[in-house]
């Protein structure tokens, strides 16, 4: 559903921020079509596509590399 966990800079108006992380949780990470602010006549799954790269480049930084 979109919309449903609502993507905004406050809490007040939506679910998650523009790191998708939960507002009022810090390690948890919505990742789904549902954080769009409304829905449009395209196909999402491009959108998605993008932010589940920019949240993966997110949260490389705190993943151990391994070797």
């Amino acid at each position: 559903w979109l919309g449903t966990t609502r993507m905004s800079t406050s809490p007040v108006d939506g679910c998650v921020d523009s790191t998708l992380r939960y507002h009022d949780l810090e390690n948890l990470y919505v990742l789904s079509t549902s954080v769009f602010p409304s829905a449009s006549s395209a196909n999402p799954t491009l959108t998605l596509a993008a932010l589940a790269l920019r949240l993966g480049d997110h949260l490389a930084p705190a993943v151990p590399a391994r070797h």
